[in-house]
């Protein structure tokens, strides 16, 4: 397996051999935002391959402060998924690409229908958006993602600032409360599969404390 970057018409040419729509449906939506708010350029997309097939892309954009790591979208083809691909292709990027950098932490926001991949990995959420995405951040693994279950056991988000409590807090703080029905629905069963993981109370006290 190797990685590689993909400009914007490599990685047209490359997502349009997909044959299953769902997967070619989120591609496409990749591409989209891609387009409208960031950079081909500067931040081209991460391609895992093995033995000549592109089996995973990954979307980042790091912060211009070198602060924050932020993962956007990664998306394994469903022909090739259940083989470890998500997980070897952010390893990479953790463990080798972003190894030693001035990086502090990572910010991700995933869809209830990602949010098992998300879980074994370690990753716990704190809160929902308004348009249904589960968002957590955390430190950056000094070494690799094997570290993150610990990460998130620490209470690390005592260590930010009121402010970046507040600007964490503001993207999730209706928590649900504005969900149509169909939603609501998503966002219970999505609640009931994190359990103690959906840590929205937990920020929300902290915050609290943190304004005292």
């Amino acid at each position: 397996m190797k990685t590689k970057l993909l400009n914007r018409e490599e990685y047209l040419f490359s997502v349009t051999q997909m044959d299953h729509f769902e997967s070619l449906k989120f591609a496409k939506q990749s591409l989209v935002w891609w387009d409208e708010y960031y950079s081909w350029t500067k931040s081209p997309c991460l391609c895992l391959e093995d033995n000549g097939f592109d089996v995973c892309y990954l979307f980042y954009t790091i912060s211009k402060d070198n602060r924050y790591l932020t993962i956007h979208n990664i998306l394994t083809p469903f022909i090739f998924r259940f083989n470890g691909y998500g997980k070897v292709l952010l390893s990479i990027l953790i463990g080798k690409i972003l190894f030693g950098t001035q990086i502090e932490r990572i910010k991700m926001v995933c869809v209830s229908s990602s949010l098992e991949f998300y879980m074994n990995l370690g990753i716990d959420f704190w809160g929902v958006t308004k348009i249904g995405q589960y968002y957590t951040e955390f430190p950056m693994p000094k070494v690799d993602i094997k570290e993150i279950p610990n990460l998130m056991k620490n209470e690390h988000l005592t260590t930010l600032s009121t402010l970046e409590l507040t600007t964490v807090y503001k993207k999730v703080q209706e928590n649900g409360s504005s969900f149509n029905t169909k939603e609501k629905e998503i966002f219970c069963h999505s609640q009931l599969k994190l359990g103690v993981r959906y840590r929205y109370e937990e920020l929300h006290n902290i915050l609290q404390i943190k304004k005292l």
